[in-house]
């Protein structure tokens, strides 16, 4: 069974069309979102609208219950934009979303959160010790713990057990957050995991961002401080 997985959309459905297209060529059985459907971005009710239309399950992450306080004013300013912004229906359903979801085949276990399964605040970096991340898995089986938000791949194993941080589908980060607003990079990442009758294989991919239509998506929205945010994107050449 091959599993498509993506995170960290941040309301921009031009990234997130890409990705699924190349997810649809690839043929995967299945697709599940790791969360941060909406904020940061210009369409959220369009965002979700994707999603629900597909049928895609999603997770609740840490930017969709729109109370993340975050603390520059640009980002402040957005969140109330897209609280404001947001059809009640769409409120509704992030609301309701779960924090984790599982995928079972072939006698292995995809488990699927946003940050870890106990804190979808808790971002699993190249220094998070194991054994943090079994605590924080609790009881919990797993051959394969997939992640996002921190908005940088990540691919770890230890013995029978991998985990991976898929990245972000609308604003890969150059380096790991440092307090500093990120510089992003114009692309779209993503992974596929396959469990089958040989085991647990994951691949992180990443294609280029539709840079054309993602910036005259961001111009045309009413969203606050376009031109900051897509002064955060390195341009892609040519």
């Amino acid at each position: 069974m091959r599993i498509g997985l993506i995170s960290d959309l941040h309301a921009t459905p031009v990234a997130l069309d890409a990705v699924l297209a190349a997810l649809d060529a690839d043929a995967v059985d299945q697709i599940v979102c790791l969360g941060d459907v909406v904020d940061m971005g210009p369409e959220p009710n369009e965002t979700i609208e994707r999603l629900r239309a597909r049928g895609i399950p999603t997770l609740r992450g840490n930017h969709d219950t729109l109370d993340d306080g975050p603390t520059f004013q640009v980002l402040v300013d957005i969140e109330r934009w897209t609280a404001q912004t947001l059809l009640p229906e769409h409120r509704a359903w992030l609301d309701a979303l779960p924090t984790t979801h599982t995928v079972d085949a072939h006698g292995l276990r995809l488990l699927c959160a946003h940050g870890t399964p106990r804190d979808v605040r808790e971002g699993v970096t190249d220094g998070l010790p194991w054994s943090t991340l079994r605590q924080a898995a609790g009881d919990a089986r797993f051959d394969v713990l997939a992640v996002g938000h921190t908005h940088v791949q990540l691919l770890r194993r230890d013995g029978a057990q991998t985990v991976v941080n898929v990245g972000s589908v609308a604003q890969p980060f150059a380096r790991p957050f440092d307090g500093r607003p990120p510089a992003l990079l114009p692309c779209c990442d993503y992974a596929v995991v396959e469990l089958g009758p040989g085991g647990a294989s994951v691949e992180l991919r990443r294609i280029p961002l539709p840079w054309a239509a993602f910036e005259a998506s961001m111009r045309a929205s009413a969203m606050p401080h376009v031109e900051a945010m897509l002064g955060q994107w390195s341009r892609p050449l040519g």
